[in-house]
């Protein structure tokens, strides 16, 4: 009968023999992790079958040595490598979404097709060599996600040549936390679109957002038993229209649109205006401090009494120090009627004052002044 004392010996012995094993298997999982690495760095697969058939007739060849039952040995390992396989998977996965995190990703109002898809594709290809494109149904979601941290970027539709400002995009310019951080200007290409096979004369229903059916009135006016009817986007206007397949309803959309969603072109350039541009800003987090450029515009907004005249003081400003005022749209402030907000573009160079002198004028002016962007003027794509 073996004594308490040796007992005891024989379960210490077991404790520092399976303190070895939890070490060496901790061993063998930190050098699994960097071949993982090496695997990913050199696009080689994770799992190599061949390799793992190899290292169990290794072990299994082992246990006979040391005659430990095969069968259990087989399964202990099979229990190693498949966990060596999944700590490499999570490796894999981790630097994936690593590497996701740090693509820029651009937001728009989608979906896939619209004016703002175009814009934002166009864009992001020529500014980063990989980036994500994330739609969002409305515009406040757009900035939301963006000052979220969710996306990096937002790109907005601001003004058209035909219908003007978009007042929804500048109440939310004012109330943002992100800057303008650069524009372009997007030629707008208003086709009519549907199902292959319909006929001008069959139409009963047309789809769009607002702002093209304000771009394209006079067309529209030609057709005066047409239902009008309003959609988040052109592009959701193109995508019903596909998925009701109907030879009776038509949308205003885009030329890249008609081939996203399989529409033939009606009618192309159907605009108020033969040369109809969409400006779009893009929003950042980022504020760029300065440009060197031969011209920057700086965007600023500010609220006055509708009968004051800071306007005219702030103009007096501009003209004083050989600035030009690019841009100018004012509207009632919806939370007090009394007053105006007014949004003005202006355009610096590189012998203006320095935007600090600038803002410290205009600010003696009107204290509620406020930058929401100093940016490369005049892209056009």
């Amino acid at each position: 009968m073996i004594s308490k004392n040796y007992l005891f010996n024989f379960r210490d012995e077991i404790n520092k023999i399976d303190k070895k094993i939890i070490q060496l298997l901790s061993k063998r999982q930190l050098i699994a992790i960097t071949i993982a690495k090496e695997k990913i760095s050199t696009a080689q697969p994770i799992r190599d079958i061949e390799r793992e058939k190899n290292l169990l007739k290794i072990v299994l060849k082992l246990a006979k040595t040391y005659n430990l039952n095969i069968n259990f040995i087989n399964k202990i390992f099979k229990l190693i490598i498949d966990n060596s396989v999944s700590i490499q998977k999570t490796v894999l996965k981790n630097i994936s979404i690593t590497k996701k995190n740090n693509i820029p990703t651009v937001s728009f109002l989608g979906p896939k097709g619209s004016y703002s898809y175009i814009a934002m594709h166009k864009y992001a290809k020529k500014h980063f060599k990989e980036f994500q494109e994330n739609q969002c149904d409305n515009f406040k979601n757009i900035i939301k996600f963006t000052e979220e941290k969710k996306h990096h970027y937002a790109i907005l539709p601001i003004e058209n040549t035909s219908s003007g400002a978009i007042d929804e995009v500048y109440n939310l310019l004012n109330n943002t936390t992100l800057s303008i951080i650069d524009e372009i200007n997007l030629p707008i290409n208003h086709c009519l679109l549907s199902l292959s096979g319909t006929s001008l004369k069959n139409i009963k229903k047309i789809y769009s957002h607002p702002q093209p059916f304000q771009q394209c009135s006079q067309f529209i006016d030609q057709f005066p038993n047409w239902k009008i009817k309003y959609t988040s986007s052109s592009a959701e206007a193109m995508k019903k229209i596909f998925e009701m397949q109907k030879n009776n309803v038509a949308a205003l959309g885009s030329d890249m649109g008609s081939q996203i969603y399989n529409l033939q072109i009606l009618l192309r350039n159907i605009s108020n205006r033969q040369y109809n541009i969409t400006r779009f800003i893009i929003l950042s987090h980022q504020f760029i401090q300065s440009i060197k450029l031969l011209f920057g515009k700086i965007t600023v907004s500010f609220i006055t009494e509708k009968k004051s005249d800071d306007l005219i003081n702030i103009i007096e400003i501009l003209q004083k120090n050989n600035l030009m005022m690019k841009q100018l749209h004012s509207k009632p402030l919806y939370q007090a009627p009394q007053k105006k907000i007014f949004y003005i573009d202006i355009l610096m160079s590189l012998k203006s004052l320095s935007i600090k002198d600038l803002l410290s004028q205009l600010s003696q002016i009107n204290k509620s002044l406020k930058i929401l962007g100093y940016y490369k003027s005049n892209t056009l794509i």
